[in-house]
């Protein structure tokens, strides 16, 4: 009896301790165009709820997900380009070839930026996803394909486009393909203006998640996009700044 009551006073003396040991994190707050972080900041932002600053481009998903059909999807392509049009009936038949024969779509919206078909209903499962094709006249890829990552990125087509109109695209970018990557936060982002571009600047984490026993490994690095005012051409550029240890797993 005697032994027994030791272990579990053991027991609860360990659980005690593991409980004092935990950190405790908070939200943090970042000004528009910071561009220097302390090691707190960066832990606060990765173990936080915090995914992107105010102001950034973010959209309501609710229980849906986004696709945006690109060649792989519509003809099992060795390049991975995301398409754009600018024609509703087209990208609507990029949608239906894009997922499961007999699959239901709900009828079409178009923005700015995209063309959008939800399918809620397949043969498959009940995931509702918005089909996106890009505009066009909005923002096109010209042949980047995410499988062979160089060169231009995209074009911006937007006529008249300023420092606001380009910080939008970038973050509206990263955002519809981030927003459920639980590795990937944005610190900041804002624009710089030139006399023939215009820069945005992201201060970025990646969070790469160590093994049992392993401490997390958190990236900072600052990606700079740049786009020409005379054609709308992007290109991208990454510099890393540090990388720190997380928690130990």
């Amino acid at each position: 009896m005697r032994i027994w009551i030791l272990i579990i006073l053991g027991t609860c003396f360990l659980t005690s301790c593991d409980k004092e040991d935990e950190n405790i994190y908070v939200v943090p707050e970042f000004e528009p165009n910071q561009s220097e972080f302390t090691n707190e900041e960066l832990l606060n932002a990765t173990y936080s709820s915090f995914k992107i600053p105010n102001g950034f481009y973010s959209e309501n998903l609710g229980d849906t997900s986004l696709y945006y059909v690109n060649t792989v999807s519509i003809d099992s392509s060795n390049q991975w380009i995301e398409l754009s049009t600018a024609n509703s009936n087209q990208a609507l038949d990029w949608s239906e070839r894009s997922t499961y024969e007999g699959s239901q779509f709900n009828p079409g919206t178009q923005s700015e930026k995209f063309y959008e078909f939800v399918r809620y209903d397949n043969p498959r499962d009940n995931i509702i996803i918005k089909f996106r094709t890009h505009n066009e006249a909005y923002f096109s890829r010209e042949g980047f394909d995410f499988f062979n990552r160089t060169g231009p990125i995209g074009i911006f087509n937007k006529e008249g486009f300023n420092a606001d109109h380009a910080k939008e695209l970038i973050d509206y970018l990263w955002f519809t393909h981030e927003y459920n990557n639980g590795s990937a936060k944005v610190l900041s982002s804002y624009a710089e203006s030139t006399i023939t571009s215009i820069r945005v600047i992201h201060y970025e984490l990646f969070i790469g998640y160590g093994d049992f026993g392993l401490n997390d490994e958190i990236t900072l690095n600052k990606n700079a996009f740049e786009i020409q005012l005379t054609n709308g051409q992007i290109t991208k550029s990454t510099q890393l700044i540090r990388t720190i240890s997380g928690e130990r797993n």
